[in-house]
């Protein structure tokens, strides 16, 4: 027998036959004369059949029973889907009408198209069965004629698509956004039907004029779907088992006969109610010549049939509760084969309410807070002059204080002052109490290491470090003063570094806490090193002889060789913070290890394995060192004590490559972005799943959590950016403007703005306070351009020409009104994007040389 899956029709339960399709058709909508006609047109085709079957004798009883055994297998069809139906399976609590006004309309015409479109299919059953045809079984068992195919039009399920387009692109312009939700799936499953049953030709040829529709949108899933040519194909492409057959996972249900519960995914698609009530419009047709065209026969009928179906078979219609159109961005958040992400059904708002989070700020150990608070009184005490006894105002690394008393200031600070603040001054904020109560900050216990019972010399420094870096900080973003819009935004100073990787490939970028060194990983397999004060890389070492520590003459790069592959990440250690340079490197690689580096002696102190032979794509310190974490193409990411070789926690549950991972600020959660195009939040200490972001529609390279520990931002393939909600797992909004993939995002010290980097070749911000949405005119872009944030190209002049002519100027599209300023490189990719304390850009990126031009 052929192991080819059956029509989705087949396998349905108790499928009528189409005389009793035609009659409960009738009997459904009211028509009761036209139904009582029908049936006593159909008792006497029977009594006369019956007649002619008695003359033909005993030994033609097996015969007929055996050919009507056939023709009702072969008259076996799909139920004709009622709106009633799907109307109740989405919105319960909707009522239906019934159309028994109508029934006056019924003519005879309408009993004789009827018998005709049963005359027609008992001549094909005839035809098929003197051509010997055999049969096969479908996934229920179920026994089907070979060729079923033979009695389905192709061009039903591709018109049906096209006409639904069409009816979207014709509607209003208000509905769109929502009705065109349904293009995508109705694609994918029309694509599949035609290919489960055999239309090869079709199926390419509809797959080749109707994709680029998407390819913008649903990239990687039209890259598993052109590779399925074939019925068995499907079950081999994990993207199309997930549409069309099973969803296996631990918790299926076993039945009496052994056999696994297993079922197809719905396609979940949010609308609001008024766009659900014009698709019903739609699918249900306007009179009843339509309708029955739907039903039975007839093109537009037909193809309309194989839409409805497909909406009610294979997509979860979640119907709002209000009529206003939906927000784009929850849109985006809650559509797709949400069922796999989740399990035991859960929503995404239900795993959110099921887990209330702790995202306040890690707790300080008093006695540390006591000595930080005497160090800066002590600091603090103004010498002789005002001016914390160093001429002219500035401390010992040649800073400006710039809070009270400040260089030239007419009013010097009061000597009586003896208080030091351990936060820096915040900008008048009515919000700002309310905002900080509204944080749940964890206990000492559940940190990451456990907060100890002493402190270290190095522990005081860093505190203090950063609390100068956060008095001194340049503040980004508009004051509650300024009421002059977007103008008067404070954007950050932006440093730039170029590399020339002499054909190595530099494959990641790595900046110090300190801002002092910048490591470059290639794929090479080496790591290069270099300061960013210009000093001498210095190795130390214990001297043979004497046992003391001594240092070389040091060097200006150095390589750390060890990995056998592509250096994928790296992380310098946060213990010191800023106050020092770090003393510890990880770096993570193609080999599927994870090295630790010694920034002492520049040698490879550690290996961990734990990812199998897959590669580690990305690895980054918890922010008070010790814990580590990695991702990698296992679909995994995994945990690391620095004291332990093996990992000490495992998190499972995305369906792709984790291909990026963030610690939020207090250490107690892991933010992870997969190749899956979700974004996962977990608990560190209980390895589960407390928080869902879905919305991107192509892989997740990079992330960043805001410094306040509210916020995540996740950018990737599709060069789009999300802001997210980590309470409530809510998106905030959506930002485009790059148009190539983005590689890296970093918070401002204040977490008001937001850089990000792309292999577009531009630096942009971001401000994360506003609402954003798209931008209305030109001139918004050209007052943009002005302020200095230069979003128009000057398409073949140099920097500073003007334009020959109006058609010269190229104006993006796509900007979102957030994007405060564009930095555009020549030929430099950027590959990462850092805020230092003080709250300075520094980007990196490596130099594309100019193709040679024939």
């Amino acid at each position: 027998m052929s192991e080819s899956p059956a029509p989705a029709g087949a396998a349905r339960t108790d499928p009528p036959l189409l005389p009793q399709a035609v009659m409960e058709y009738l009997q459904q909508h009211g028509f009761d004369k036209a139904l009582q006609t029908f049936q006593a047109e159909l008792q006497g085709m029977q009594a006369a059949k019956d007649g002619g079957d008695g003359a033909a004798g005993e030994g033609g009883g097996s015969g007929g029973a055996d050919e009507h055994a056939a023709r009702e297998a072969i008259f076996r069809a799909p139920g004709p889907v009622t709106l009633e139906a799907m109307v109740k399976r989405n919105i319960p609590q909707a009522t239906t009408m019934s159309a028994s006004a109508s029934v006056d309309t019924v003519t005879p015409e309408f009993i004789a198209q009827a018998k005709h479109v049963i005359d027609q299919l008992q001549s094909r059953l005839e035809s098929a069965t003197a051509a010997g045809a055999g049969e096969d079984e479908d996934a229920a068992g179920t026994k089907v004629p070979g060729n079923a195919a033979a009695f389905i039009d192709s061009s039903d399920r591709s018109e049906g698509y096209r006409r639904y387009r069409r009816w979207v692109a014709d509607g209003l312009d208000l509905w769109k956004p929502e009705l065109d939700l349904l293009s995508f799936p109705l694609f994918a499953h029309t694509y599949l039907d035609l290919v489960e049953f055999g239309f090869k030709d079709a199926a390419r040829q509809f797959f080749t004029d109707q994709s680029d529709a998407h390819r913008a949108t649903y990239p990687s899933e039209l890259s598993h779907l052109s590779s399925v040519n074939a019925a068995h194909q499907i079950l081999l492409d994990p993207f199309a088992q997930r549409l069309r057959y099973v969803v296996r996972d631990e918790a299926d249900v076993r039945h009496g006969n052994g056999e696994t519960n297993t079922s197809s995914q719905r396609y979940v698609v949010p609308v609001s109610r008024n766009a659900f009530a014009l698709l019903m419009q739609w699918l249900s047709g306007a009179g009843l010549d339509e309708e029955w065209e739907m039903g039975l026969h007839g093109v537009p009928g037909r193809a309309k049939e194989a839409v409805r179906a497909i909406v009610h078979n294979r997509l979860d219609l979640k119907v709002a509760e209000s009529s206003a159109p939906l927000d784009t961005a929850q849109i985006a958040s809650s559509i797709g084969l949400t069922a796999s992400l989740l399990s035991n059904g859960a929503s995404v708002d239900k795993l959110a309410a099921a887990n209330p989070l702790k995202l306040g700020p890690a707790p300080m150990h008093e006695k540390l807070r006591e000595e930080v608070g005497r160090v800066l009184r002590e600091e603090d005490e103004p010498a002789e002059g005002g001016n914390n006894g160093v001429e002219g105002g500035h401390d010992a690394d040649g800073d400006v204080d710039m809070g009270e008393g400040r260089a030239g200031s007419a009013a010097p600070r009061s000597p009586s002052k003896k208080t030091a603040k351990l936060e820096p001054e915040e900008r008048d904020d009515k919000d700002a109490d309310k905002d900080k109560a509204d944080l749940v900050s964890p206990e000492p216990t559940e940190v990451l290491p456990p907060l100890p019972n002493f402190y270290k010399v190095v522990d005081v420094k860093r505190e203090i470090e950063a609390i100068r870096d956060k008095r001194k900080a340049v503040r980004l973003g508009t004051s509650d003063d300024d009421k002059a819009g977007p103008s008067s935004m404070t954007l950050p100073s932006v440093v730039a570094f170029t590399m020339f990787d002499n054909n190595e490939g530099i494959t990641s970028v790595e900046f110090s806490p300190d801002s002092s060194l910048v490591a470059a990983g290639s794929a090479e397999s080496s790591i290069r090193l270099w300061s960013l004060k210009n000093e001498k890389l210095k190795a130390k070492s214990l001297d043979p002889v004497s046992g003391d520590l001594v240092e070389d003459e040091g060097l200006a790069v150095r390589k750390l060789i060890g990995h056998s592959g592509p250096v994928y990440s790296l992380s310098f250690d946060p213990i010191a913070g800023s106050s020092a340079p770090p003393h510890a490197l990880l770096s993570a690689s193609q080999d599927s290890t994870i090295r630790l580096w010694s920034m002492d002696t520049y040698s490879n102190a550690v290996i961990y394995r734990g990812h199998g032979r897959d590669p580690v794509w990305d690895v980054e310190w918890g922010p008070m060192g010790v814990y580590f974490a990695s991702a990698s193409r296992d679909r995994t990411a995994r945990l690391w004590c620095s004291e332990r070789v093996t990992p000490v926690r495992i998190y499972t549950g995305h369906l792709s490559d984790v291909n990026c991972i963030k610690f939020h600020p207090n250490s107690l959660y892991l933010a992870t972005g997969s190749a899956d195009n979700s974004c996962r939040l977990w608990d560190v200490q209980r390895g589960g799943c407390v928080r869902l972001f879905l919305g991107h529609t192509d892989a997740v390279t990079t992330l960043a959590v805001s410094p306040d520990g509210r916020t995540l931002a996740s950018a990737g393939l599709d060069t789009s950016i999300y802001l997210w909600d980590l309470g409530s797992s809510r998106p905030i909004k959506k930002m485009t403007g790059h148009t190539g993939p983005v590689t890296s995002l970093s918070f401002s010290a204040e977490s008001s703005v937001l850089v990000s980097g792309a292999l577009d070749g531009t630096v942009r911000c971001w401000d994360t306070k506003s609402a954003g949405g798209a931008k209305t005119t030109k001139l918004g872009a050209l007052d943009d351009a002005r302020r200095g944030s230069v979003n128009i190209d000057m398409s073949g002049g140099e920097i500073g020409t003007l334009p020959m002519g109006p058609g010269d100027v190229s104006w993006e599209s796509g900007q979102t009104a957030d994007l405060l300023a564009t930095f555009r490189t020549k030929r430099t990719p950027i590959i990462k994007a850092h805020y230092t304390p003080r709250n300075l850009c520094m980007v990196a990126g490596t130099f594309v040389p100019p193709s040679a031009r024939v």
